[in-house]
């Protein structure tokens, strides 16, 4: 209780004076966040209230709102996206600095994931306030602090001691206070504090650096990620602007902070890369790794190239020096040796020729000081491939995104470096998340497609990977003309003409209008001769349907999908290799005389954790029995396929409640539905529309309903809204377009239906026998498995890159 005590007392009369604000201030801050509710209690007297309220319910006052640099940044589209920084699901991350004991509660005697090692020597207010920041950033890893004390004053010493006692209490970590018999340095006590360490990840920091939101967790995440990370560092601030987005190292051994002083951080950089070198002042890498090392180079004493050389040295064992531009810290530099001290410029000076003797064969590889920030960042850009497609994926929105998120993913893990060109490059408020999250991942976003095809002598890519038609007409040309040699991989997406000639088909016919219908009505477009055109058309639909009108705009649209047709055979000719979603796709592009060995199969892609969370819903037969009803139904409101569908499952819907008074369908999907369909969705009584729901959510409601009901009545490609009802566990009834190439066997994994009374009975199948349902989407997972799984997947992209003669090892020079 005293060391708790004594925490509550420093966050209250000292913690303040640290962001260099006045007591005023802080009580005119406190008074408008007064009315938030006490995470654990604390006191009622309402004079210490106006100051610890919002640390009682946030854990601490917010640097944003009483540091004027974080305010001044806030202008810049990184400091928009690094407050929507979205974590990747490898490593759970903190994000509101928020503390719940209940929740992460830790295991003491369990070793923990990150070992914070500080140092210090005096300044213990500071001190305290670092691990104060960390601790609160890390609530949800397990986390120990072992502070290496170089020889500083026992009154400060008291204050460290104290501090640490409460917040170790406040925060639930272990903490190490270890103390040098004489002052060693930086390098030694780091050595000293990592030996110590129980974690497999170290982070050292500086006592005079305070992380952000999420600064922690993307560090983290980004060791896990990154391939062959070695160190990874977070961007720097100072009180008003950049302090180091990464280090460089010239080729004398000089050193720099890039866009030192700079109040942006170039769109060119936003993103997850390598650099030379980043400070001490805070990165992690692994404890193997740094013990393999044998720590820091005690030649280089109190301070001073250090890191540098630990880069160096990671580097020449294979590994890299990643930087994290999400993670963000603000650093007081200069606080251990002064802004510009004396004994600074004299250790710099003398470690600058250790550094330079050590790593002279190295240092040839390096540029020459005066050499752009940007042209140093380029050198480790050698395996590099572009993707062009319309917009930037937002895999949290759509089937379509989530899979070329698992074939970027897979890039990357493979050591390709990715450039990402949308052709319209703007960004929602409500897709920051999704881009902060691709840009963390190591993706460069290039805004101008002349600027990125022909802004350089010579084209920088080793491939480029073009997705959907629309996007190949637009960029082919200036592919020809700057880039001319470099092979195309064609992304189908979905064959567009296929689903545009469906579209048309069931506009003018009745039941399912299979593949081959369709390329025959898309050629029916073929020629000048319109009237030639209109026979074509009515000799096949008057067949089915006898009433149907052929109108001089059905000749026209028919006209444009053969033009589509001809345009996405065209790029299919162009290409080394074309991406199809299905074997049917394959079918029909074979058919128009493309050839086989072009084809790669690589359709939606599922995460192999996906299928196996899968596989244990299916396993649990107490979740199907008296718990389960209705259906649902999810999809984008922006894909006309699915707005048809959901006027369709309204009649479904009233169909089955004929016999299941209780049925209900969810309705789930992003973007705003026509309005005379939300007002019918709205009025239903047997309808619940969610429109866009978070995974989580989503994840729940799947949990309470009997299967998926998708009566596509067009479309192409293969379905995500199939896949990922049997990923969370539950069976499809569906339309032959619904089930087309996801390889299901009707009355074994699914029911097909395309009939009111075939959904009604389907439906009351699962019902009347949950056994059923859950055998169904057992069997229905397996395949979806076999087909769609990441390691599938990889295989033949495997392929692929070694087709286009792409490394997956690349080796920089030191």
């Amino acid at each position: 209780m005293v060391g708790l005590s004594a925490y509550l007392v420093w966050l209250v009369f000292f913690k303040p004076a640290v962001y260099w604000t006045r007591y005023s201030e802080i009580v005119r801050l406190n008074d408008k966040l007064r009315q938030q509710p006490f995470l654990g209690g604390c006191f009622e007297d309402q004079a210490i209230l106006r100051v610890l309220g919002p640390i009682c319910a946030r854990g601490s006052l917010r640097k944003s709102d009483v540091v004027p640099w974080h305010r001044r940044l806030g202008k810049t589209e990184f400091s928009v996206l690094k407050e929507n920084l979205k974590i990747g699901k490898d490593v759970s991350v903190i994000r509101d600095g928020k503390r719940d004991k209940k929740n992460h509660h830790h295991d003491q005697d369990a070793d923990p994931l990150i070992s914070v090692v500080m140092p210090f020597y005096n300044q213990g207010l500071m001190t305290c306030q670092s691990v104060h920041e960390l601790a609160q950033d890390s609530a949800k890893f397990k986390m120990e602090v072992i502070v290496v004390d170089d020889e500083s004053s026992l009154e400060e010493v008291s204050i460290v001691k104290s501090c640490l006692r409460g917040m170790s209490a406040w925060y639930d970590f272990r903490y190490t206070y270890v103390r040098n018999d004489v002052s060693e340095g930086y390098s030694f006590s780091c050595n000293k504090g990592a030996e110590m360490a129980r974690g497999s990840v170290l982070l050292f920091a500086n006592n005079d650096m305070f992380v952000s939101n999420g600064a922690v967790g993307a560090l983290i995440n980004t060791l896990v990620t990154y391939p062959k990370a070695g160190i990874v560092g977070p961007l720097f601030l100072g009180q008003r602007d950049i302090q180091e987005l990464g280090g460089v190292i010239y080729n004398q051994a000089g050193a720099a902070n890039a866009f030192r002083g700079h109040t942006q951080v170039p769109k060119q950089l936003l993103m997850a890369h390598q650099v030379d070198y980043i400070s001490a002042a805070c990165i992690a890498m692994e404890k193997d790794v740094f013990i393999e090392l044998g720590g820091f180079d005690r030649a280089y004493g109190r301070g001073y190239y250090e890191d540098t050389d630990l880069a160096m040295a990671v580097r020449h064992i294979g590994l890299r020096v990643v930087l994290q531009p999400f993670a963000v810290v603000y650093h007081q530099e200069g606080n251990t040796f002064g802004a510009d001290s004396k004994e600074k410029r004299s250790l710099m000076s003398k470690n600058k020729q250790v550094f330079r003797e050590k790593w002279k064969d190295a240092l040839v590889h390096h540029m020459p000081e005066g050499t752009p920030f940007l042209e140093t960042r380029e050198r480790y850009m050698t395996n590099l491939v572009l993707w062009i497609d319309q917009v930037i994926p937002t895999p949290s929105y759509d089937s379509g995104s989530q899979r070329m998120w698992e074939i970027l993913r897979y890039l990357l893990n493979s050591d390709v470096q990715v450039d990402f060109l949308p052709i319209h490059y703007f960004i929602p408020q409500e897709w920051l998340a999704d881009v902060a999250f691709i840009r963390s991942r190591g993706i460069r976003l290039q805004p101008n497609k002349n600027e990125t095809l022909c802004g350089k002598t010579m084209c920088p890519y080793k491939a480029i990977f073009i997705a959907r038609p629309n996007t190949a007409e637009e960029v082919i040309k200036l592919v020809d003309r700057c880039c001319s040699g470099v092979p195309i991989v064609y992304d189908t997406v979905d064959l567009h003409f296929l689903r545009e000639s469906r579209e048309l088909l069931q506009q003018n016919k009745e039941g399912y209008a299979s593949p081959e219908e369709a390329v025959q009505l898309a050629l029916c477009g073929k020629g000048k001769n319109l009237e030639k055109s209109k026979e074509c058309i009515e000799h096949m639909i008057m067949t089915t349907n006898p009433s149907a009108e052929v109108t001089a705009d059905l000749v026209v649209n028919v006209t444009k999908v053969y033009k589509r047709l001809q345009s996405e055979l065209d790029i299919v000719t162009r290409s080394v290799t074309t991406f199809v979603m299905s074997d049917v796709e394959d079918h029909v592009l074979q058919s128009q005389g493309m050839p086989a060995s072009k084809m790669k199969l690589i359709s939606n892609i599922y995460p192999d954790e996906s299928i196996s969370m899968g596989r244990k819903l299916v396993q649990d037969e107490s979740s199907y029995v008296e718990k389960r009803n209705g259906g649902i139904f999810v999809g984008s409101f922006q894909h006309v396929p699915n707005i048809v569908a959901v006027r369709n499952l309204i009649r479904i819907t009233d169909a089955i409640r004929t016999r299941h008074p209780d049925f209900v369908m969810h309705i789930v999907g992003s973007h705003h539905p026509p309005e005379d369909l939300h007002k019918q969705l709205k009025n239903h009584r047997g309808i619940r529309f969610h429109g866009f729901m978070a995974d989580d959510d989503l994840t729940a409601l799947y949990s309470q309903v009997m299967c998926a009901i998708v009566p596509l009545s067009t479309g192409a490609g293969v379905k995500g809204k199939v896949a990922a009802a049997y990923l969370h566990g539950i069976p499809v009834i569906g339309s032959r377009i619904a089930l087309e190439g996801m390889g299901l066997n009707t009355d074994v994994d699914c029911f097909l239906a395309e009939e009111l009374d075939e959904y009604v009975e389907s439906y009351s199948s699962f019902r009347h026998n949950p056994e059923l349902a859950r055998q169904f989407a057992s069997h229905g997972l397996e395949k979806i498995a076999s087909t769609f799984s990441y390691s599938r997947a990889t295989q033949l992209l495997d392929e692929v890159l070694r087709s286009l003669i792409i490394s997956t090892d690349r080796d920089v020079t030191l």
